[in-house]
């Protein structure tokens, strides 16, 4: 009974010598990847179900992170801020995913999966079904699909 009590012990030891670095190590890389989008981003490029969005929408569209709350200026898509939480951050997967959920406007409690890709410290890009229904696999919209794409480039403070 204690030779058993004893090999579990050091089997206990040797799981959570191998087990707690890697989940430290992902649990970094989430919070890398939360630091890289904090602050203020204008939208430099935006597009919708196929169609580039007009520079005057691009114009007034930001997006503010604070830990892993954010609020969304787009009068494109709707015509209050939007705020939302992000559930999930995976950049382990290729594109990279966020998982979000809305607080209000569409799609408001629903969690929506979007793809992104960072450009240096000072841009991304974000592809996105705005329902909800669908992981998009690619940075690009196509007529008919609904999804949403936009870049966004950190704000000058």
């Amino acid at each position: 009974m204690r030779f058993t009590a004893i090999l579990l012990s050091v089997c206990l030891a040797i799981v959570c010598g191998i087990g707690c670095p890697m989940a430290a190590s992902a649990e970094t890389d989430h919070q890398k990847e939360i630091n890289k989008l904090q602050g203020a981003w204008v939208m430099i490029v935006g597009e919708h179900d196929g169609k580039q969005l007009s520079g005057d929408h691009i114009g007034r569209s930001k997006i503010t992170y604070e830990g892993t709350k954010g609020t969304l200026v787009v009068p494109q898509q709707h015509n209050e801020t939007i705020i939302f939480d992000i559930v999930k951050i995976d950049p382990a997967t290729n594109p990279k995913q966020m998982h979000f959920v809305r607080r209000n406007g569409p799609s408001a409690g629903k969690t929506v999966i979007g793809i992104y890709e960072f450009d240096g410290n000072d841009q991304y890009r974000f592809a996105f079904d705005p329902t909800g229904t669908a992981t998009v696999k690619e940075f690009s919209t196509k007529e008919g699909s609904g999804h949403i794409r936009h870049n966004w480039k950190r704000a000058k403070p």
